[in-house]
């Protein structure tokens, strides 16, 4: 799978840009834009992939009840019963994902993503792997910075200041 999606990240910006382009490379104009400052982005992060995995065990065991059932085809159906209970299953499923990759994205950013393309199993293992591997190396490298920035600024000298702990008897 070709990635056509471009990523930068500004040194004084702190900011992850997804500019979106066609199959054939051509620029949208639309981008996907995410501030790795944002204090709520871990959580958010987190948040998704916790959903990710419950989503996915909720179609599995979904598909596995269907499959147990009795399966029977009326005259002039199209479908067979199990069949539409799988399509109905899948469709809830890609709907949750579509929910659950806009939360960490930004409303709109799945339709940014596919940019016209149906919502299928190969377009959320791109979004996935847009995230994994575009999205959460720069977050860690962030993130660590971030946490090197909150210890230096509020840096406590315990040496300096042992009688703040003492308790006057």
């Amino acid at each position: 799978m070709e990635n056509k999606n471009v990523i930068t990240i500004g040194e004084t910006t702190n900011l992850i840009v997804l500019p979106i382009a066609t199959k054939d490379g051509k620029k949208t104009g639309e981008k996907i834009t995410i501030n790795l400052k944002e204090l709520d982005l871990i959580d958010r992060l987190q948040t998704m992939w916790d959903n990710h995995k419950k989503n996915h065990s909720w179609i599995n065991s979904q598909l596995a009840i269907i499959e147990k059932k009795q399966d029977f085809k009326k005259k002039g159906q199209i479908m067979s019963n199990n069949e539409k209970l799988q399509y109905d299953a899948l469709r809830t499923f890609y709907k949750k994902e579509k929910e659950n990759y806009d939360m960490f994205l930004g409303k709109g950013g799945v339709d940014k993503l596919l940019n016209g393309r149906p919502l299928e199993w190969e377009t959320l293992i791109e979004i996935e792997t847009i995230i994994k591997e575009q999205i959460e190396p720069k977050l860690d490298i962030t993130m660590d910075n971030i946490v090197k920035e909150i210890k230096n600024k509020y840096k406590f000298d315990i040496k300096k200041n042992e009688n703040v702990l003492k308790v006057d008897e």
